[in-house]
């Protein structure tokens, strides 16, 4: 048996807060866009930008006195961006097609500024089926991709690739990996990490298992309080699993030769006489069998930190930095402290 201690051996703290710094720094890019007062600061060397000149989305850096590259995506910061986010339809990984019919999915109208259409249906070469994931998470994700590659491989083939994210940033981050192995030089597994903070779930169970079978570490940062971290949910199935595939009431060979419909077009054995509840039924049964399942990718590395408002549970710079730097017990007293304190007042 595999114990806790292990799975968490190769973590880096210092690692993680140096990378949630340069995701900060990606939040004071897209800050600065309109004045383009943004400046890296070192030790670090910029090799490209992610995203349009008007809106960047991240940046690809190489550390000075290594040869460290870091892949970087900041989170949702525009409209447009949460609109995106919000379309958690599961489409294939590689190339867009939608998950029950295949039909390619398209969406009307820009993903940021600068980037059509076309670009939502760029197919991501793999050499393993990823399964599904979200269309509007691998919709921006496609449409920096290029940019990102492009820039990696200008790097020494020797590098260690860092790719970190926070927030719609860790999902993108997780959809690099297939492809940086796939579609880059860098295929050596063990010099590729991956560091997400506060992530959103982006992809089925297939692309969980695929992501996990690649070996490349996951560290899956989160704050315990933080909602984001919880969405999409994993299944909209509150009391009891989807039927499989061909359900026993709808199979039509030798050992179910018949299908018993009730007085509302029911599936099964219920013969509620009321049309209008038979409706609805009807309807249940439908969509339960069409709720998808969204799985977590990588070893969790919990915190707690509670603040009054959600939003800032959700915080890179307050929260999670300062939840990287501490102590897991450290933060538990100082939570347990200020609910004694707003007792006592």
């Amino acid at each position: 048996m595999t114990s806790f201690a292990s799975l968490y051996e190769k973590f880096d703290a210092s690692q993680a807060w140096k990378l949630a710094g340069l995701i900060q720094q990606a939040y004071d890019q897209f800050d600065n866009r309109a004045t383009g007062t943004w400046k890296l600061t070192e030790p670090y060397r910029l090799l490209g930008s992610l995203g349009t000149q008007n809106v960047p989305f991240g940046f690809v850096v190489s550390e000075i006195s290594s040869n460290d590259v870091v892949v970087v995506f900041r989170g949702t910061k525009r409209f447009i961006e949460w609109f995106k986010d919000a379309n958690i339809q599961l489409v294939s990984y590689r190339d867009s097609t939608e998950k029950n019919t295949g039909k390619i999915v398209r969406v009307i109208g820009n993903i940021v500024d600068g980037f059509k259409e076309k670009s939502s249906n760029e197919a991501i070469l793999t050499t393993n089926d990823f399964g599904n994931v979200t269309a509007g998470f691998r919709e921006i994700y496609v449409s920096l991709r290029r940019q990102m590659i492009e820039a990696l491989q200008r790097c020494p083939a020797d590098s260690r690739i860092f790719v970190a994210g926070h927030s719609l940033g860790g999902a993108l981050a997780t959809l690099a990996i297939p492809d940086i192995l796939d579609n880059t030089d860098f295929k050596d597994r063990k010099k590729i990490e991956l560091y997400t903070f506060a992530s959103p779930r982006c992809g089925d169970k297939i692309f969980a298992t695929s992501f996990q079978k690649t070996g490349v570490n996951h560290w899956r940062i989160a704050n315990t309080e933080d909602f984001v971290t919880m969405i999409p949910f994993p299944t909209g199935n509150v009391f009891q699993p989807a039927p499989s595939e061909t359900p026993p009431e709808l199979d039509v060979s030798p050992e179910h030769p018949t299908v018993n419909l009730g007085n509302g077009g029911v599936t099964g054995p219920d013969k509620n006489p009321n049309p209008f509840f038979g409706f609805i039924k009807a309807m249940y049964d439908r969509n339960k069998r069409r709720m998808p399942d969204y799985v977590h990718t990588g070893t969790p590395i919990y915190f707690t930190f509670h603040d009054a408002a959600l939003e800032r549970h959700h915080n890179l710079d307050s929260v999670y930095m300062t939840g990287i730097g501490q102590n897991p017990l450290e933060i538990v007293n100082q939570v347990t402290s200020e609910i004694i304190d707003n007792a006592e007042e």
